[in-house]
C-alpha cells in the first residue's frame, strides 16, 4: 500500500494588532474600553498586594458599572513570586469562576503581574482573552507590549512561557505617582534601552531622536510631568511595536530588545530575584554591553564613555553587588533561554548611538574581565 501524503498550508503567523491607550485619568474609561474590545461577560482581575489596595476596588467598580461580572485574585508582590505555584493560584481561581473562552483575564499591575496573568490567559482553556492595565513604568514601556508572557524557574528567568498578545493595553500615566524612586528607575532602564537601539528598530523611517529627547528632558521625567511622560511612553511603544511587527516570535530582529538582558537576567538569578530588580540588572547589563563592544572595537572608547555617562546621569545602578561573584554570573548566563547551540548571545552597540547587532562570539576571558570591571 502506498504512503498517502497530504500537504496543507497552515499560516505560521497571524498578524495581530491591538490598541494601546495612553493618557491621564483614563482609568475611568477602563470598562468602556474593555467592552469595546472584549466579548466577555466575566473578567478575572489579577493583581498584587501592593497595587490592588490602591486601584483594585476602583477598577472593579468601573468594570461592574459596564455590566461585567468581576472576580479578583491577589498575589504577593515581587519577582520571586513569579513561579508555577502562584500561577496555579490564578488558574484555580479561573476554574472556580467558570471562565469560558470568550471571557477575559485582566492584569492590573507591573511586569510580574502582566507576565503571570498573561501566561495564565495563554494556558487556560488553551487561550482566553487578555487585557493589560499597566501601572508601573517598566510595564508601560516594555512588558505589557509585545506578547511575551511567562514565569521564572529557580535556574533561570522566564524559562517557562509563551507569546500571547493582549486585546488591548491601558496606560494611565498618573499611576506612576505611586511609585517610589527605585521602581521608577527600574522602568527607566528599559526606557534608556530604546535610545540605544532606535536606529536598529527599522521604524518606517520615523526618526524619534530618542537619545536627545531623554537627555533634554531628564528633569521633567523625574518630576513626572504628564506630557513628557506620555510622550516618552509613546516613543517606547512605537519602537517596540515596530520590532514586534517584524519579528513577533524572536527569530531574529526582536532579540535587539534584549540589550543588557543577558547580563541582567543572570544577575537577577544570582540574587535569587531579591538583591536586584529587573531594571537594575538591565542597567548594569547595558554598561557591560558597552564595555564589551568597546573592547571588541565595535564602538569607540569615546562613544562607550559618552553612553555610560548617559546611563549614570539618570542615576541608574551601574555596579555589580559584591555578594554576587563572576563565576556564578557566567553559569547563570549559560542557562539563559537566549542561548543557541551552546553559545551566549549578546546585543552589542555598533557604529554610533542607536545601532546594535547580535553577537555570539564574545570571548569568555573578555567577558570575565568586563564583569570584573563592574565591581
Amino acid at each position: 500500500m502506498e504512503d498517502i501524503k497530504l500537504n496543507i498550508d497552515i499560516p505560521s503567523q497571524i498578524n495581530i494588532s491591538y490598541p494601546i491607550f495612553i493618557g491621564e485619568r483614563i482609568f475611568k474609561k477602563t470598562g468602556e474600553i474593555i467592552k469595546q474590545y472584549i466579548p466577555s461577560s466575566k473578567l478575572l482581575l489579577v493583581s498584587n498586594d501592593t497595587v490592588f489596595p490602591i486601584y483594585g476596588n476602583q477598577v472593579i467598580e468601573i468594570l461592574k458599572q459596564e455590566g461585567f461580572n468581576v472576580k479578583s485574585v491577589v498575589i504577593p508582590d515581587g519577582e520571586d513570586y513569579k513561579n508555577i505555584n502562584w500561577l496555579k493560584v490564578i488558574i484555580d481561581k479561573a476554574i472556580d469562576f467558570n471562565l469560558e473562552r470568550k471571557d477575559s483575564i485582566v492584569a492590573l499591575g507591573g511586569g510580574v503581574i502582566g507576565d503571570m496573568a498573561g501566561f495564565a490567559a495563554a494556558s487556560y482553556l488553551r487561550g482566553i482573552n487578555l487585557v493589560q492595565i499597566a501601572t508601573t513604568l517598566l510595564a508601560q514601556v516594555d512588558s505589557s507590549i509585545g506578547g511575551k508572557v511567562g514565569i521564572n524557574h529557580a535556574k533561570g528567568k522566564n524559562l517557562i512561557g509563551a507569546f500571547y498578545q493582549p486585546k488591548c493595553v491601558i496606560i494611565d500615566v498618573l499611576t506612576l505617582n505611586t511609585l517610589d524612586k527605585r521602581n521608577l528607575k527600574n522602568g527607566l532602564a528599559e526606557v534608556l534601552k530604546y535610545a540605544f537601539i532606535e536606529e536598529s528598530c527599522n521604524c518606517n523611517n520615523k526618526k524619534l531622536n530618542f537619545f536627545n529627547f531623554l537627555n533634554e528632558n531628564k528633569n521633567q521625567i523625574y518630576k513626572l510631568d504628564v506630557e513628557t511622560i506620555a510622550t516618552m511612553i509613546e516613543h517606547c511603544c512605537i519602537l517596540k511595536a515596530a520590532v514586534v511587527e517584524q519579528d513577533e516570535k524572536e527569530s531574529g530582529l526582536r532579540a535587539i530588545l534584549n540589550l543588557g538582558h543577558t547580563t541582567g537576567h543572570a544577575l537577577e538569578v544570582c540574587g535569587n530575584y531579591q538583591i536586584l530588580s529587573h531594571g537594575e540588572g538591565v542597567s548594569i547589563g547595558m554598561i557591560a554591553a558597552l564595555r564589551i563592544a568597546s573592547e571588541m572595537e565595535l564602538i569607540s572608547k569615546n562613544l562607550a564613555c559618552e553612553s555610560e555617562r548617559f546611563i549614570k546621569n539618570f542615576e541608574l545602578l551601574t555596579s555589580i553587588p559584591e555578594n554576587i561573584n563572576v563565576k556564578d554570573i557566567i553559569e547563570a548566563m549559560k542557562k539563559d533561554k537566549k542561548i543557541i547551540k551552546g553559545k551566549l548571545r549578546f546585543i552589542l552597540p555598533t557604529k554610533n548611538i542607536g545601532n546594535v547587532e547580535i553577537y555570539d562570539n564574545v570571548d569568555e576571558k573578555l567577558l570575565i574581565n568586563v564583569l570584573n570591571s563592574l565591581y
